[in-house]
């Protein structure tokens, strides 16, 4: 069952300027890089650093797909040779945004799947063995579209989604947050919005055992806003809050930094220097946005994730467009925002960074759409050294 709607709350913040820098090439830092996949659309979206050491990444591929679109996963060794890589799919389009390790020593992958009885979206969970074989496959959805960006591990091993929804009142999309067991059972779900749009695309887990989202809402033919939910540990929420300017904003990736507050990554055109611009803002743990910083160039850039660095301060990934070239974007920031350097993969065509990690040995693992070109694009994953 959904939950039904609840109001939100609009709030607005003042302008600031954009920091515009010139960016260096990274190639040099590279450890490892992998580009999987076939001759069509192939997406890695999200890396994580398994309990023995190897990465598993998923995403999505073309390549092989009789009927579409299949969630594909590829799990490395810690040198970066690849240990296998796999599709999972059924009859429709099946898309792998985000995974965790259970403790079932399972790689557990959320995304959304129109292999469905009557075609419509669903959320899609998956868990895959060590080995790379299908252990479960779950679905969940209303009579609509459902789905799914994004999935963090709960303190008793289970796990809490974002995403949305059309099932419920209008069929406008909202906030859809679901909470699982560490089997994948359903415990509850919530579903927030209003008139319009309202997207959930990323959530972290808040001190007190709650979870805070990240997304965007917009009224009816209005520009999207930055949009913030905490709710406690059974669904119930604490707060909402908007901020926004006149055109579009999007927040992206949230994460949790220790100290009771969470920095928002993000882009938007509502302020800075023209274009989209990347956006970093710290969240204290009552909502309100205690710094925010904004980093682009005339032309368009956009920020993804966001994890800290080894003795303060953030790594950030997005992409870049200054001359109809997308980059593959990196931006290092003091612990308070202060920007510290910009770097780029500059490489035959076009290079998209979605996803991030900091591994255990301090280097870290990049992924996203490489190489892309004529709508086909790399299952990329690279690595820099420390």
């Amino acid at each position: 069952m959904l939950c039904s709607k609840v109001w939100r709350v609009l709030l607005s913040i003042a302008s600031v300027a954009a920091t515009t820098v010139s960016a260096q090439d990274f190639r040099d830092s590279i450890a490892f890089e992998q580009r999987l996949g076939g001759s069509g659309l192939d997406v890695a979206n999200a890396v994580i650093e398994l309990e023995d050491g190897s990465y598993a990444v998923a995403g999505y591929t073309s390549a092989g797909a009789e009927n579409g679109i299949d969630v594909y996963v590829a799990k490395l060794d810690s040198m970066g040779l690849v240990l296998w890589a796999n599709a999972y799919g059924q009859s429709g389009n099946d898309y792998g945004w985000d995974l965790m390790e259970n403790d079932f020593g399972e790689i557990v992958v959320v995304g959304y799947t129109t292999s469905t009885t009557t075609g419509d979206e669903d959320v899609l969970l998956l868990a895959i063995d060590p080995r790379g074989h299908l252990r479960w496959r779950r679905r969940f959805g209303g009579d609509r579209n459902e789905r799914a960006w994004s999935l963090e591990r709960a303190p008793d091993g289970g796990m809490v989604i974002a995403g949305q929804t059309q099932s419920v009142g209008k069929p406008d999309w909202d906030v859809y947050m679901l909470r699982l067991g560490p089997s994948g059972n359903q415990m509850w779900a919530q579903v927030l919005g209003a008139d319009g749009v309202d997207r959930a695309f990323d959530v972290a887990v808040a001190d007190d055992g709650g979870f805070v989202f990240v997304g965007t809402t917009s009224e009816l033919d209005a520009p999207r806003d930055l949009y913030f939910i905490r709710v406690d540990s059974l669904g119930k929420p604490v707060w909402q809050r908007v901020y926004g300017g006149d055109s579009d904003d999007v927040a992206r990736g949230i994460v949790s930094v220790g100290d009771g507050g969470f920095v928002v990554t993000g882009y938007g055109s509502s302020f800075g220097t023209g274009g989209n611009d990347a956006y970093l803002i710290y969240l204290a743990d009552d909502g309100v946005i205690e710094w925010r910083t904004e980093i682009g160039h005339p032309g368009d850039d956009r920020a993804m994730m966001t994890v800290q660095r080894v003795g303060g301060g953030f790594l950030t990934i997005g992409s870049t467009d200054v001359d109809g070239d997308w980059n593959l974007l990196l931006i290092e920031t003091d612990a308070t925002g202060g920007w510290v350097s910009e770097r780029t993969l500059n490489a035959p065509g076009e290079d998209r960074g979605i996803g991030v990690l900091r591994a255990s040995d301090g280097g870290f693992l990049l992924v996203g759409a490489f190489g892309a070109s004529n709508g086909a694009s790399d299952f990329g994953i690279l690595k820099l050294r420390p």
